[in-house]
């Protein structure tokens, strides 16, 4: 009786064992997609699953996606209000009896960076792993029909054409110029519009906007600085031929 007992043990555990083994759905730019199904309850007509399904990104950066901002009802731009418009990747069960063969998303992480086109990025950060979770029915004795779309281009942050932000602008560089200590606070008022404080040696300069990157030191054209959205870098000119660069910490 103990040996027929130890054999069905072990015959559930490895039904268990095999329900869970995990399955690739599909890779792109190094971001893998795999899943695993449980039965979770066998039913008269139905048989419900448990769908786990797992993004892992094994790049040594991270990479992003964007999402088209859309205008509300005051003319302002704000995320699509669904999911789905904000996910990189969709998993589909195509057999199931319910909404899910609808899909579900997988959604990474939302940044502030906004691109010249209005869409906002979302990162999906190196080595991290997103999971997400649900449940679904098909008909009873149905093997479970599993799909994965990449519904997003993802790419390093560089390959983005980012409008620049006061948090790319504001923190503390280095001078290529003696390694000098600078700090720069992005600020804004009706009388200047938008304008950089720079601090050195306690010193204070103001850098009123030209353009989008370029900067005119207030009372004086002969400083310009032009700021570098690829490397997070000013370039600091002056009219009498004197360059340096200023490297973020």
């Amino acid at each position: 009786m103990k040996k027929i007992t130890f054999i069905i043990t072990l015959l559930l555990l490895s039904s268990n064992g095999f329900g869970q083994e995990e399955k690739s759905l599909g890779e792109k730019k190094g971001v893998k997609i795999t899943y695993q199904l449980l039965l979770q309850e066998e039913q008269k007509k139905k048989d419900k699953y448990i769908l786990i399904v797992n993004s892992n990104n094994e790049n040594n950066s991270d990479l992003y996606y964007e999402v088209p901002l859309v205008k509300n009802n005051n003319g302002e731009l704000s995320l699509p209000f669904t999911p789905e418009e904000q996910g990189f990747t969709k998993i589909r069960v195509r057999n199931s009896t319910g909404l899910f063969g609808d899909g579900k998303s997988i959604i990474g992480e939302q940044t502030k960076l906004i691109t010249t086109n209005n869409s906002i990025l979302f990162k999906i950060k190196k080595g991290s792993v997103l999971t997400q979770e649900t449940t679904f029915k098909v008909k009873k004795g149905v093997k479970p029909l599993v799909t994965n779309s990449f519904k997003k281009t993802l790419k390093e942050l560089k390959d983005f054409d980012l409008k620049i932000s006061p948090e790319m602008l504001n923190g503390d560089f280095i001078s290529s110029c003696q390694e000098i200590k600078v700090n720069i606070l992005f600020q804004n008022s009706a009388e200047k519009g938008d304008y950089l404080i720079q601090t050195t040696n306690g010193k204070q300069f103001i850098w009123t906007r030209k353009n989008n990157t370029t900067f005119i030191r207030e009372n004086s054209s002969d400083f310009t600085i032009i700021f570098n959205k690829s490397n997070n870098t000013f370039n600091y000119s002056t009219s009498d031929g004197i360059t340096c660069v200023w490297s973020k910490k």
